[in-house]
């Protein structure tokens, strides 16, 4: 009554590099959507909630995932892009994977938006975030810098929020390279 059935091997998916990225990503554009509605609908309580999805995310983020975002979220000829991404490390030159993977980021580029100085604040953020938590304290300091000059010309209260958050890692950033008493 009963038949035996052989069962195939099936191959276990791989939880590599390129599997955390889309989900990353993923998670990072959500959080750009947040943004920019709560922007919309002047609602600073979504940008709080945004905020606090990031840094659940922190510790996920890498070079690949920082740039693929940038692109998706900046102009890719825009002076704030050259800027943040000048402060990110190249990826290694010889690694298939990275190529693979912004290869696919590219696709899922948009055409360019209006850039909301929210979200322009935010990726900052994100910058300084990545660089702070690879111990790169100078890149962290300049990065930090050019963020609070950029800051200062804004006025919206919307922005207020992610500015809270940018000057905290400032003087963070100025007080790991020694430097807090220029502030």
């Amino acid at each position: 009554m009963s038949e035996d059935v052989e069962m195939k091997d099936q191959a276990t998916p791989s939880h590599s590099v390129s599997s955390v990225l889309p989900s990353t990503l993923h998670h990072l554009k959500k959080i750009a959507s947040i943004i920019e509605t709560s922007s919309y609908s002047k609602e600073v309580r979504q940008i709080a909630r945004a905020l606090r999805l990031t840094f659940a995310l922190r510790r996920k983020l890498m070079t690949t995932v920082l740039s693929s975002f940038l692109d998706y979220v900046l102009a890719p000829a825009s002076e704030p892009h050259t800027r943040l991404s000048s402060y990110l490390p190249n990826p290694k030159e010889g690694d298939p994977e990275m190529e693979v993977d912004t290869a696919s980021s590219a696709i899922q580029t948009p055409a360019a938006k209006h850039l909301l100085p929210e979200l322009e604040i935010y990726c900052y953020l994100l910058v300084l975030l990545f660089l702070i938590d690879q111990k790169r304290y100078d890149a962290a300091k300049a990065c930090s810098l050019a963020s609070i000059v950029r800051l200062k010309s804004l006025n919206r209260r919307t922005v207020d929020v992610i500015a809270s958050r940018l000057y905290v890692y400032y003087s963070y950033s100025y007080e790991l390279t020694g430097d807090l008493a220029e502030i």
